[in-house]
């Protein structure tokens, strides 16, 4: 479990290279890391590894040149096939609109997928409370992350119930401490 980990760890290290994460310029590969320990920490480390591998990873396709096939050729077909479906269709949210797509997205997912999306969803709206995010910004995600919560059409776990609970009161403390109504 932990080389293909470890191997992953340093596939994104390799991938992202030097990307920075919007307004902060801090290293992308934080927010890929948060989202894996997310994962361990909700789960008390009960998924297995290519959960984490695919948590880690979970960007990669979209945000830099790693083709899927690359991680399938890397990481296997399980983990190739849980990117594939955090991965966003660009085409597809052009046309549907992104909050109706995500949404969409969201509730197509599997149950391992979407546990993942939601450890990412929440690692970033958890950034939202660095001040150097322009407050427009804030507003938006938050807009955007409570339509896909609010249009959530799947029957929910415990543990996607708890990090959902977590989003919601993130959401309501970025409301506060910015001044965003709605």
């Amino acid at each position: 479990m932990e080389n293909g980990i470890k191997k992953a760890h340093e596939f994104v290290i390799d991938a992202h290279g030097n990307q920075k994460r919007k307004y902060i310029e801090a290293p992308y590969t934080l927010h890929l890391e948060e989202t894996a320990q997310l994962l361990h920490e909700i789960t008390d480390g009960s998924v297995d590894s290519d959960m984490y591998i695919a948590a880690l990873l979970h960007d990669v396709v979209e945000d830099t040149d790693v083709k899927l096939q690359d991680v399938g050729r890397e990481f296997g077909k399980r983990v190739m096939d849980l990117v594939e479906e955090l991965t966003n269709d660009e085409e597809a949210k052009k046309k549907e609109g992104k909050k109706p797509y995500l949404s969409k997205k969201l509730n197509a997912m599997s149950k391992d997928a979407f546990l993942i999306k939601l450890c990412d969803r929440f690692s970033n709206v958890s950034g939202l409370e660095n001040r150097a995010i322009p407050r427009d910004f804030v507003k938006w995600y938050i807009r955007e992350t409570q339509y896909i919560i609010d249009n959530l059409n799947r029957n929910l776990d415990d543990t996607e119930k708890f990090i959902l609970n977590k989003i919601a009161k993130m959401i309501t403390y970025l409301k506060l401490d910015r001044n965003i109504n709605g």
